[in-house]
């Protein structure tokens, strides 16, 4: 059975909320903060921490606005609307925020689980920070997008990944088929891993739909054996 795990930010949607929700009621070092990341100064989940307390005295009903006016990817719809005719399970794995997946998606009639930042807006205009998605071993995200993918698939599951950037590198290790835009294909061809580009999602339901029919139990060695290894270190 085909399982598809999907990012968020600037896949589903257009635009990267996090980038606009930073860039409207944060600060500047909610994007510098980033740099400690790289030195493994601080892990992820401590810069998202220290980012989101750069969000101080926010009006609710004016980023409530912006979560709601982010553009959904084109043929997303469509997408899911073909998951479901075909059984195919789709989860959202995303180094994002509640605050914004849950009303985005339920503002527009998409009933997706998915994994995240347990970060919430409280009502003073502050973000609530909590990681209930960590993984011990991982310290590129606060919520880990491989530690929902080894959780929630079966060994026979074919993984599909679709995703666009630096928190998407990790899981497409362990995927046997992969969709990447933007910065992602850069960072496939460096890792020698087989992807098909794609700017929106009716690219993405034709390919699929091809491999239902010529390859429905797909697996891709390399990314069964990550997984084995994933298994290993937990």
């Amino acid at each position: 059975m085909y399982h598809v795990y999907c990012d968020f930010d600037a896949t589903i949607t257009v635009g990267d909320v996090w980038d606009d929700l930073f860039r409207h009621f944060g600060k500047p070092s909610a994007f510098t903060v980033w740099q400690k990341l790289d030195t493994r100064e601080y892990t992820a989940a401590q810069c998202v921490a220290e980012a989101c307390s750069t969000v101080t005295n926010a009006d609710p009903a004016a980023v409530k606005e912006l979560f709601l006016s982010q553009e959904i990817r084109a043929g997303f719809q469509e997408f899911v609307t073909f998951c479901a005719s075909e059984e195919i399970k789709i989860t959202i794995v995303s180094d994002g925020f509640s605050a914004y997946i849950r009303p985005i998606l339920e503002q527009n009639n998409f009933v997706i689980p998915f994994y995240a930042n347990d970060i919430e807006l409280t009502p003073d205009g502050r973000l609530s920070v909590e990681f209930r998605n960590t993984r011990e071993s991982c310290w590129r995200c606060g919520a880990c997008k491989c530690g929902a993918i080894m959780t929630t698939s079966a060994d026979e599951d074919t993984i599909v990944y679709i995703g666009d950037g630096y928190s998407d590198v990790c899981p497409i290790e362990i995927a046997d088929v992969v969709f990447a835009r933007s910065m992602l294909r850069s960072f496939c061809s460096e890792k020698g891993i087989p992807y098909h580009p794609f700017e929106d999602f009716n690219t993405v339901k034709d390919i699929l739909k091809k491999y239902l029919i010529e390859r429905p139990n797909y697996k891709r060695k390399e990314a069964m054996k990550n997984r084995k290894k994933l298994y290993v270190l937990e």
